[in-house]
């Protein structure tokens, strides 16, 4: 099941992005900000914040918001399955959700920004399968070396 946050879920959902390895353990801290800015202000500017529960457990985060001075144009900012979790479809799930909620409103793009290490390699084919096109590099974007790799998905296809 498909659902928006709880307060309840915080802890949960900050464990999860952990256990994804998006985050490292001493992230804990930006990650728990992050969650409890959304629970405290219900969704500030358009954000939304869902996750995948199963058996009364959270298997996946999502997090998207509209991008600002753009028409109909939205920004993945975190996707999240526990490491332990991948390949079971959870990540696919939520990207469906997402997509088909935008879709409903009537919004033309979902954009990704990830990054373009070895550590990334399996994120990038699983924007790739999802239908996602690559559209743009910014070279050290994240620090020398770590490029930002910039996908799109075209919502109105």
């Amino acid at each position: 099941m498909i659902r928006e946050i709880r307060a309840t879920d915080a802890t949960e959902i900050v464990d999860v992005a952990v256990a994804s390895t998006l985050f490292a353990p001493e992230d804990r801290p930006f990650v728990q900000e992050i969650v409890d800015g959304y629970l405290a202000t219900g969704a500030p500017e358009g954000q939304r914040m869902r996750v995948v529960e199963i058996d009364g457990r959270i298997h996946g985060v999502v997090y998207y918001q509209p991008k600002p001075a753009a028409a109909g144009v939205w920004d993945l900012t975190m996707i999240a399955v526990p490491k332990a979790a991948h390949g079971r479809g959870h990540g696919s799930e939520l990207m469906r959700h997402v997509e088909a909620e935008l879709r409903e409103q009537g919004e033309r793009l979902l954009m990704v920004e990830t990054s373009s290490t070895d550590a990334f390699t399996a994120t990038r084919g699983f924007y790739s399968g999802l239908g996602y096109e690559e559209v743009a590099r910014v070279r050290d974007y994240w620090s020398d070396g770590d490029d930002l790799v910039l996908f799109r998905k075209d919502l109105r296809r």
